[in-house]
């Protein structure tokens, strides 16, 4: 007897056994980015992430409010956050159920990020807490640290 479970409810539900390395993997990565800006001055910066190939994320604004949005979190620290811009998302037409359509990001994505930092290096640090999904399901939700070195001249 097959189980059938909306996509809504599957956001919740992990791999079983047949993909176990897979289950322990980010999905997610950040690029190795070393930021340098005018220091004492809000500057706008980018945070690269990529999501691997065959894997999709929800956007920071999914359609069903059920599902998990990937929200940037990030520490108080000597790095002041003036404002977050996510970029949009792109449709993603799913394979399985009623072919419902997402919205998502794939491959590389930029959060956008207006800073002011004080004279020196600093840290820019918190986590990207995301859900990475397949064609087939999801994995559970992650949080991908985030640790940026910026440099204020």
């Amino acid at each position: 007897m097959a189980l059938l479970i909306p996509v809504a409810q599957a956001q919740d539900i992990q791999f079983g056994g047949d993909r176990p390395a897979e289950a322990h993997k980010d999905h997610v990565s950040l690029a190795p980015d070393q930021i340098v800006v005018d220091a004492g001055k809000p500057q706008v910066v980018e945070l690269r992430f990529h999501v691997d190939p065959g894997f999709h994320i929800n956007s920071h604004t999914p359609k069903d409010e059920l599902l998990i949005p990937t929200v940037l979190k990030l520490d108080v620290a000597a790095v002041k956050v003036v404002s977050q811009d996510y970029p949009q998302g792109t449709a993603f037409r799913l394979a399985v159920g009623d072919g419902e359509t997402l919205d998502v990001y794939q491959g590389e994505f930029r959060v956008k990020l207006r800073v002011v930092v004080p004279r020196g290096v600093s840290t820019l640090s918190g986590s990207l807490h995301y859900q990475a999904c397949d064609n087939a399901a999801c994995f559970p939700p992650r949080n991908l640290p985030v640790n940026v070195a910026v440099t204020g001249k």
